[in-house]
């Protein structure tokens, strides 16, 4: 089993509300490395949406995106969800530095 840590951006499997099927999504780890190494099953994720004009004012822009290995400018989102590990497709990267400091402003300002 792949190992996660703290700010890896991974895709995820999301469902689609009225059916089985599901929908690749990209989201960051956001739970503590001690939580993902002694997690047997789950993880904790924030999601990431490349749909950057639906913003929330206090939502920021992945300002390194492209480093991330993201396809497209995104922004975090006030989204915050524990899944199964397996539900992880594939791990893209990790946050820039800069992009974790922001990260964690929004951490801070949601919960």
């Amino acid at each position: 089993m792949t190992n996660f840590y703290k700010y890896d951006v991974v895709v995820v499997k999301f469902p689609f509300a009225s059916s089985l099927k599901y929908k690749a999504r990209p989201a960051v780890v956001i739970s503590s490395n001690l939580y993902n190494k002694i997690s047997r099953d789950t993880i904790i994720i924030l999601a990431i949406s490349s749909q950057v004009e639906n913003k929330l004012d206090f939502e920021p822009i992945v300002t390194n995106w492209k480093e991330s290995n993201l396809l497209k400018p995104s922004i975090f989102k006030s989204s915050v969800a524990t899944i199964e590990k397996s539900f992880i497709i594939a791990k893209l990267g990790s946050l820039s530095n800069d992009d974790r400091k922001n990260l964690d402003k929004l951490i801070d300002s949601i919960c």
